[in-house]
């Protein structure tokens, strides 16, 4: 048979199992959210369950009715088609008995996650065998299992444990009684926000959550399970967080070892799967943070008016979702004015169009706070202070101390140290503090989750080697490597910069254990996890005779450090789950 005679497989006439995998990846978000509207069946504490169970029946009918529709159509193709339509319904049946038994299982959460993690590692394995593992699969494996992780989360956890600021709904404050106004009253508020607790903040998240409230209602969800499921909107934002991001470090030119290892680091960051279950509104202005960043970037290469637009309304919404949004914004600034006078023959064309963004993203990013200022004289950037009477207050700590202090007992507990909590001390160091609780946030410590002993302080310890490991890999990013450009250098560096000061100057101006959080600074774990994959990037892929050897062993030792990370991560949560 010749080249010419060779006949092209046709996309129709591909495996209708292929087909689908094929359309889940073009289209990340459609599929990340048709995910999360099918756990809601597993988070709905029972209601849902006949429902589910019927949705599975009428999936696996459609399964056997493709396969075989499949099998009349094909036959004469030979035994390969015969055999993926086998396995359709193979796995239509599995899928059926594993959500049936599902019903019977304490901790389901568990069997979902290990059942699926194996299910996972035997994938990656096969495709290893195979030669077929390249990094868009192995990123695509990452995904699903750090969605498996968050999903485990939100099934252990309710919306009163482990939150921030979350209130209630019977004394209508805080996060939660913040939706509930909503959904109730059905109306901005009517009064100074400043007199109830976290009424101040732009309302985007709690309105996008009233609506999704409001929607189960009307399909007879009970009220409680209604509110327990906002936990779904932010599984949705941070699992098309590790979307983002993975976009971001492709358009940053990672690929290969390095980018998996960036996508390793970012997916299995503790941080994420305790915003993906936290009901306040920091997931959801991480999210469109990340979401200004990477279309900054698709911008810069197209010069795109609707990616311009893009930019103006996620930057927008990241600041009606949170007024800290704005800290992208900088960096962004830079972009444009780099562009503005670098192409100074196309001023008027640039003018309109920043003219444009500008029209978009200030009524987006500041009606609220105008409204307030104007209604009932709010301060337009006021944040809720704690009182110096606070036990947690650390004002009394010198800065020198706050900034400089690294002695051996702030490591004896992997867990951030609270008073009010049992602690043995109020943490003070912010850069300690970062540490600790994008690993454990304030309350997974070895004090109420005694089965992670050990493990947490490796946990810890590995994810410091890796950003000592990301630090020195921007610096010598920034100094000696040119294939990222001095555009893309100046805004990532700007980021960097922005969000670590403004995360110290907070610590100090707001001096209490609280605010050392690492969901003030997000986009940090990014901008390190993609700094890491690139340092795993340059030095395995190092070319010099002098120090390949040394650079290669360097790259090797650190992908051991981010696979101990990434499996110890997944270790420590699981024995968290467990209780």
């Amino acid at each position: 048979m010749t080249d010419t005679q060779i006949k092209i497989e046709k996309p129709h006439d591909q495996p209708i199992l292929l087909r689908l995998a094929e359309w889940a990846a073009k289209h990340p978000f459609m599929t990340s959210a048709a995910a999360c509207l099918a756990a809601t069946a597993l988070t709905s504490a029972g209601q849902l369950r006949l429902l589910w169970l019927m949705v599975s029946v009428v999936a696996f009918m459609l399964c056997c009715l493709i396969g075989s529709s499949y099998i009349s159509c094909h036959a004469e193709k030979g035994s390969r088609y015969r055999m993926m339509t086998l396995l359709s319904v193979i796995s239509a049946v599995l899928t059926l008995v594993f959500l049936y038994f599902l019903s019977f299982v304490h901790k389901p959460q568990l069997l979902i996650l290990n059942v699926g993690l194996l299910m996972l590692f035997a994938a990656a394995v096969y495709l290893f065998c195979k030669k077929r593992l390249d990094d868009k699969k192995a990123v695509l494996l990452i995904i699903i299992a750090g969605f498996l992780i968050r999903l485990a989360y939100i099934m252990t956890f309710t919306i009163q444990q482990k939150q921030h600021d979350v209130g209630s709904i019977e004394k209508m404050n805080g996060h939660l009684g913040y939706i509930a106004y909503f959904v109730y009253q059905a109306q901005l508020p009517d009064f100074d926000v400043r007199t109830v607790y976290q009424f101040y903040h732009p309302p985007l998240h709690h309105i996008i959550a009233d609506v999704w409230v409001r929607i189960q209602l009307i399909f007879g969800m009970n009220v409680d399970n209604a509110f327990e499921n906002v936990q779904i909107l932010t599984l949705f934002y941070s699992t098309i967080s590790m979307i983002l991001s993975y976009k971001i470090f492709r358009q940053l030119g990672l690929k290969g070892g390095g980018m998996t290892a960036a996508c390793a680091v970012a997916a299995f960051c503790p941080a994420f799967y305790i915003l993906g279950g936290s009901i306040n509104n920091d997931m959801l202005s991480i999210t469109f943070m990340l979401g200004a960043i990477l279309n900054t970037l698709y911008w810069y290469k197209s010069r795109h008016f609707g990616r311009l637009m893009c930019i103006a309304v996620c930057v927008g919404c990241a600041m009606m979702a949170k007024l800290s949004g704005w800290m992208v914004a900088p960096a962004i600034g830079f972009v444009f004015a780099y562009v503005f006078f670098k192409d100074r023959q196309n001023i008027k064309k640039y003018l309109w169009q920043y003219a444009a963004f500008l029209l978009v993203c200030a009524p987006l990013a500041l009606w609220w706070e105008i409204r307030n200022n104007l209604r009932y004289d709010v301060p337009i950037s006021y944040v809720l202070k704690l009182s110096e009477d606070s036990d947690q207050y650390i004002g009394n700590v010198p800065v020198l101390q706050r900034l400089f202090d690294f002695r051996a007992f702030q490591f004896e507990n992997a867990g951030e140290q609270f008073v009010r909590f049992d602690g043995a001390y109020n943490e003070y160091n912010p850069l300690v503090g970062i540490f600790k609780t994008s690993m454990f946030d304030e309350l997974f410590t070895v004090k109420y989750y005694p089965g992670i002993a050990g493990f947490d302080k490796i946990l810890l310890w590995s994810a410091i080697i890796i950003a000592l490991a990301g630090f020195a890999g921007m610096i010598y990013t920034f100094i000696f490597d040119k294939k990222l450009s001095f555009v893309h250098k100046t805004f990532l560096g700007i980021l960097y910069f922005v969000f670590l000061l403004f995360y110290y100057i907070f610590c100090l101006t707001f001096p209490h254990v609280c605010t050392q959080n690492i969901r003030y600074a997000v986009p940090l774990i990014v901008l390190g996890a993609y700094f890491a994959g690139r340092a795993v990037q340059l030095m395995i892929g190092c070319k010099k005779e002098k120090c390949r050897i040394v650079c290669m062993t360097g790259g090797i030792l650190l992908t051991a450090v981010i696979v101990i990370y990434s499996i110890n991560s997944v270790v420590v949560y699981e024995k968290i789950f467990i209780g």
